[in-house]
C-alpha cells in the first residue's frame, strides 16, 4: 500500500507543479495533504467539479484508494457531469 501510494509522488516529482493541470494539482495538494496528516482542503468538491469527467474519475480514484475521501459515494449523475469549465460555454 505504501508503494501505491509514493508512486504519484515520483511521477509528480517528474513535471513542475507550474505546468501542471488541475487533475495533477488536485493529486499533489491530495497528497501533500497526506503526508502531512491534514484533511483535504473544503473546497476539494468545487475543484473536483470543475474537472472533466474522466480527470474526476481518476482523482477520486486516487483519494479514495489514499483514504482522504471516506464520505458518501458520488452518483453516476454527478460524476459523470460535465465539467464547470466544459459547461460554462453552452
Amino acid at each position: 500500500m505504501i508503494a501505491a501510494l509514493l508512486l504519484p509522488v515520483f511521477l509528480l516529482a517528474d513535471a513542475p507543479l507550474g505546468d501542471a493541470g488541475p487533475r495533477e494539482a488536485l493529486i499533489a495538494e491530495a497528497l501533500e495533504a497526506l503526508l502531512d496528516g491534514r484533511s483535504l482542503p473544503a473546497d476539494t468538491d468545487e475543484q473536483l467539479r470543475a474537472l472533466s469527467p474522466a480527470d474526476r474519475l481518476e482523482v477520486l480514484v486516487f483519494l479514495r484508494r489514499s483514504g482522504l475521501l471516506i464520505g458518501p459515494t458520488w452518483p453516476v449523475e454527478r460524476l459523470l457531469a460535465p465539467g464547470s469549465s466544459e459547461g460554462s460555454g453552452e
